[in-house]
């Protein structure tokens, strides 16, 4: 985890669920909800933090990465103009020292600090952040998932040598999050040659608190603390970032993981919610880690299968409302999650302001299914126990990444239920970059998939048709033009009851059309060692890891320790 400021594409406005696998204690206090007071707060800069990454990173260029692995590194490498406060969740400055925009909200002035310094010890200039914008307007840069959202961005133009002004054709809702949140590169690095395939993309150069220092490819990734940082002298920053290294170990097994962290291995994990619920349990876990939960006012994503519309199976609506019906969800949260895994109807969350009331998760039926099916013309016609039509059986492939023990149970739940109907599923597990490669390309019959959330979250990347090619994020090919009507208003629509208006019926188109078949919504689960101090409270856009440090004596690694060995 320790991802320490919110990204363009998975921001959330968090809140606390007090869960605890087998038992029901939300309405005391344990050790493991301590909260910190502030005169307690000392923070002191030493140690490590180690960490678990899931998958390997595609690349370290948080421009070019649209994986959660690679932002996860990234977001301690690169500044922005700005940040926001978790525990307020307002806007607060990073590199920008103050921000005005014009009434029209068509252009957005920032004056940047003079005291910020690259890793290779360049000074950060008014070129550097110019250049960081120009370069995602560039059509050459891969980026078609951060790009949609400047599709309204014209230029960005200097001012003085601390002060840019950027001009937009287009009022849109997310303007300041957009604009403030960008990474900023430096020029004389990242401008060389081909941005796409630059060699920083591997060994990235930013001006955040820490500094790469290596990857060993299928094994770890190692940053170390960034000592000329400027946040250093700043009142609010010198508390902050206070480990002297931060490193990545890449596992993939969950059964590697968990025995990493009770041996000591590790100091922190994201888990998924088998092991949160069932492995990683009992009086040493809870002596030895906090165990936090917590979800979003706009979700924090949700787990998902997704048809390629490309392909003329799945144009059948029928069909999908019929493969949504087939997937026990209730059975798979009783069995998997102790019941704690919330269904989910849609892109947005049961209850958020942004769903129609109306929208509800489809039951397990396969009664209704098989009619459904029937209804397209599907039969048994040979008596072969599968479905067929026109001479071809009701058969298809599932794509996943087999790291986790609750997504392989989901998957094979899906085949054997699909059997039962007379559909034939074929699974097939991939590494995750190789997954991830056969999904931008297109290359799929179904796959199995999660998105996160984003503060105050646009849907336009992943369901506006305009994002089914060039690398834009709506794999599944979902082409429906009141939906590009509705979200692109809802662009435009700065106020936020008429904006979920547009939403809502949104809401109802998806849940009709059944693009994906809605597994689970997703809590945030984190599991990390009580070594550290200033966890909790847990503020209003979750875990400040920021604040995180070990008090001094409590050490566990020093300047000269050897990297944990990988288990």
């Amino acid at each position: 985890m320790l991802n320490r400021k919110l990204s363009v594409l998975t921001v959330g406005s968090l809140f606390l669920i007090s869960l605890t696998s087998c038992s029901n204690n939300s309405a005391k206090k344990t050790e493991n909800q301590s909260v910190i007071e502030a005169k307690d707060f000392k923070p002191v800069k030493n140690d490590w933090y180690v960490s678990v990454l899931p998958g390997s990173p595609s690349i370290l260029n948080p421009l070019l990465a649209s994986d959660a692995y690679a932002r996860a590194v990234t977001s301690s490498i690169f500044d922005s103009l700005i940040s926001f406060d978790v525990e307020t969740g307002e806007p607060r400055g990073q590199l920008a020292k103050n921000w005005t925009n014009s009434a029209d909200g068509l252009q957005y002035d920032f004056e940047i600090r003079t005291d910020a310094k690259f890793h290779d010890g360049k000074p950060l200039t008014i070129e550097d952040v110019k250049f960081s914008y120009d370069v995602i307007k560039d059509p050459k840069t891969n980026a078609a998932h951060l790009q949609n959202y400047f599709k309204n961005f014209e230029r960005a133009e200097i001012i003085s040598p601390t002060k840019i002004r950027f001009h937009l054709s287009q009022v849109y809702f997310r303007n300041l999050i957009m604009l403030g949140l960008v990474e900023i590169f430096p020029k004389h690095i990242y401008g060389k040659g081909d941005f796409n395939l630059n060699p920083a993309n591997r060994a990235p150069i930013g001006s955040g608190p820490y500094k790469f220092s290596k990857w060993e490819s299928g094994r770890l990734i190692e940053l170390e603390r960034h000592t000329d940082y400027w946040g250093n002298n700043d009142p609010f920053w010198k508390d902050r970032y206070n480990f002297n290294r931060l490193i990545y170990k890449i596992i993939a097994e969950d059964s590697v993981a968990n025995l990493a962290l009770k041996k000591g291995d590790i100091d922190a994990m994201d888990p998924t919610p088998e092991q949160y619920f069932k492995e990683l349990v009992g009086p040493e876990i809870e002596k030895n880690f906090y165990k936090l939960s917590y979800t979003t006012e706009d979700g924090n994503g949700f787990r998902y299968l997704g048809w390629n519309l490309s392909k003329p199976l799945f144009q059948s609506k029928n069909l999908r409302q019929a493969l949504a019906m087939a997937l026990p969800r209730e059975s798979l949260s009783k069995t998997l999650f102790e019941g704690q895994a919330k269904l989910a109807a849609g892109p947005f969350p049961m209850g958020s302001p942004k769903t129609d009331p109306t929208v509800k998760p489809f039951a397990y039926d396969l009664t209704k299914a098989l009619e459904l099916l029937e209804a397209d013309g599907w039969k048994d016609s040979d008596g072969d126990g599968l479905l067929d039509k026109g001479g071809k059986k009701l058969s298809f492939e599932l794509l996943f990444v087999s790291q986790a023990a609750d997504v392989e149970r989901i998957a094979v739940t899906f085949q054997e239920s699909l059997k039962r109907l007379g559909i034939d599923l074929k699974l097939k597990t991939l590494e995750w970059t190789v997954f991830l490669k056969n999904v931008q390309e297109r290359k799929f019959d179904s796959i199995m998939m999660a998105w996160g959330s984003s503060l105050d979250s646009d849907p336009y990347q992943v369901w506006h048709s305009s994002q089914i090619a060039g690398g834009g994020s709506n794999y599944v090919g979902f082409k429906n033009a009141r939906v590009d009507e509705l979200l692109e208003k809802a662009r435009t629509t700065l106020d936020r009851e008429k904006r979920n208006e547009m939403y809502r019926e949104f809401s109802r188109i998806v849940a009709d059309e059944a693009p994906y078949l809605f597994i689970f919504e997703r809590p945030s689960l984190t599991i990390l060692s009580k070594r550290f101090q200033g966890v909790l409270p847990i503020g209003k856009l979750g875990l400040d890891s920021s604040r995180f440090y070990t008090p001094t004596g409590q050490e566990k690694y020093s300047q000269a320790t050897v990297a944990p060995a990988q288990p």
